[in-house]
């Protein structure tokens, strides 16, 4: 069995997109080159725009049109060697790109409205064959044809052009190294791209599995769950491990590059609390005076959503408890987790004209904590972030069932807004699935892979196995693939 290299530092904690450009991130590995064609000429995604800009810049450039949002995760895996975007990248893309590449990409501007964005590894560098087709295009003669292409866009004025131009002449240079697209690297392993929580489990359920599978080799890159869609879109993964459920921008992504959508597999319940020794799982919060003893997440809705069957809740009163206004805290609707929250656990309802929208996980259990009358929807928890101001409140899945908490035991399936270890894959419609990555998939299902996973629930993430029922149906679910 191959080494499992696992390219990791501390995880990234529950902050808001931006301040992701600028916090920690993995140990960055050598970027690669997939872009780079049998003829010589490079490879560049996008809009229609690509196409233009390829032109413009003569025989060295072929273009893929991927859309905008497809272009980013190909940017991100090196698929293409320039993303031409008529817009800024989202915090959430540039946070992306740096946790793969390890530093935030070179945004270019061509014409009025219209970058090309280069990969830069850790410290600064474009790949040597990217600069001198910058250069072309900001050239006198590239900008002629770039105008003569693409008349629906203004020209840079001269301010913008030089400055264009000077901030590309200090851009340093890398040799990136070549490799062929796929997920097949050159010693016949899989790459396994994705959720840096799985750093524990993941090479003992590899080393189980080369048992069953000895000829099959996988190799893990394993450096968050924003790194697994891009690879899944792009193709540089045999599948895409994530501790949460897809974002709007990372299904936008796949959706636009593929024309359809990632399948989804569920491998175990993700994380389980409250608990002082590990992460808390998304929950709702609630005031530590509030006397509530639980909420169905019809009541949930009703809170948190405009518009919710049997009309919004605003007071407490309407809950059974002393009088006042409810306050609504949660994360923005930025395309991220408070994105992802409202459109699976809400119904995809617009948010309450009483949401206030918070940068972090912490800022929303710190708002509640210090209000009486708030309630909250936050993300992961880690031990000792939360403060005793604030308690996880129990849900229950319908009006009159019981309350229950996301504890580890028979009662986890119960937990009405349970997020889960996914595996997403590839599967194109009417073409087979890899049979070596569906082998791993029925490994991480069977009772022996499941077990692998009741071991380690007493770590930090704290995965726990998945309960009869769901395992039946993630079991079928693979089987159909």
């Amino acid at each position: 069995m191959h080494p499992l290299p696992l390219a990791l530092a501390a995880a990234l904690l529950a902050v808001p997109a931006a301040a992701q450009d600028s916090g920690p991130i993995p140990e960055a590995q050598p970027l690669l080159a997939r872009y780079v064609l049998a003829d010589g000429r490079l490879l560049i995604g996008g809009g229609p725009e690509a196409s233009a800009a390829a032109e413009a810049a003569g025989p060295a450039l072929a273009a893929r049109i991927v859309g905008s949002a497809g272009a980013m995760p190909l940017l991100t895996q090196g698929v293409v060697a320039l993303a031409v975007i008529p817009r800024e990248m989202t915090p959430i893309e540039r946070a992306a790109v740096r946790r793969f590449s390890g530093g935030l990409p070179a945004a270019v501007p061509v014409m009025q409205g219209l970058f090309l964005y280069a990969r830069c590894d850790k410290d600064g560098a474009v790949d040597e064959r990217v600069r001198p087709v910058l250069r072309e295009l900001l050239s006198d003669a590239g900008q002629t044809r770039l105008r003569a292409a693409l008349a629906m866009y203004k020209p840079l004025d001269a301010a913008a052009l030089a400055s264009a131009r000077q901030q590309l002449s200090g851009l340093p240079t890398a040799t990136y190294a070549l490799r062929a697209p796929g997920y097949v690297a050159p010693d016949g392993s899989l790459a396994i791209i994705g959720s840096d929580t799985l750093t524990t489990i993941m090479p003992e359920i590899l080393a189980a599995y080369a048992l069953h599978a000895p000829s099959v080799h996988f190799t893990g890159d394993l450096r968050g769950s924003s790194t697994a869609i891009p690879a899944l879109t792009a193709g540089t993964t045999a599948f895409a491990p994530m501790g949460r459920e897809l974002w709007q921008n990372d299904l936008d992504g796949f959706r636009q590059a593929k024309g359809y959508d990632p399948v989804r597999i569920r491998v175990a319940y993700a994380s389980h609390g409250p608990r002082a020794d590990g992460k808390t799982p998304p929950a709702i919060y609630v005031n530590a005076r509030n006397p509530l003893a639980g909420l169905s997440t019809e009541r949930v809705k009703r809170i948190f959503a405009a518009g919710a069957p049997g009309g919004d809740i605003s007071d407490w009163s309407a809950l059974g408890i002393p009088a006042g206004p409810i306050h609504v805290y949660g994360a923005r609707d930025d395309g991220g987790f408070g994105s992802a929250m409202r459109l699976s656990k809400l119904g995809g309802l617009l948010f309450s004209a009483r949401y206030q929208a918070m940068p972090s996980g912490k800022a929303i259990v710190e708002a509640i904590a210090a209000d009486p009358l708030g309630i909250g929807y936050a993300t992961w928890m880690d031990s000792g972030t939360a403060p005793a101001g604030a308690r996880v409140l129990p849900l229950a899945s319908r009006e009159g069932q019981p309350f229950v908490l996301p504890t580890n035991g028979k009662a986890r399936s119960a937990w009405p807004i349970s997020y889960f270890l996914n595996i997403y894959v590839d599967r194109a419609p009417g073409r087979p699935f890899d049979p070596a990555a569906k082998g791993l998939l029925h490994f991480l299902l069977s009772d022996e892979g499941q077990a692998i996973i009741a071991r380690h629930v007493g770590e930090d993430e704290g995965y726990v196995p998945l309960d009869k029922a769901d395992l039946a149906a993630e079991r079928a679910r693979i089987n159909a693939l």
